[in-house]
């Protein structure tokens, strides 16, 4: 397993800086979790462009629905 480093600045509340730290951890889990499912994906880049288009449409109709009511 890889180690990452995160270097804090004095001054720095200790307690937050852990926080961070656990938060850090969490996210990094998450994204090689997610690396780990698309190992194997045969999307290609033109196929998650319009799949990114088409979240970023729906996302766009949804707020701009909500925001009329």
């Amino acid at each position: 397993m890889t180690s990452v480093a995160i270097k804090v600045p004095e001054g720095v509340d200790i307690e937050f800086a852990k926080r961070l730290a656990k938060l850090v951890e969490k996210r990094l889990a998450e994204l090689t979790e997610l690396n780990n499912l698309l190992m194997n994906s045969e999307l290609t880049d033109e196929d998650i462009e319009k799949i990114s288009e088409e979240i970023g449409r729906r996302r766009r109709t949804f707020f701009e629905k909500s925001d009329s009511d």
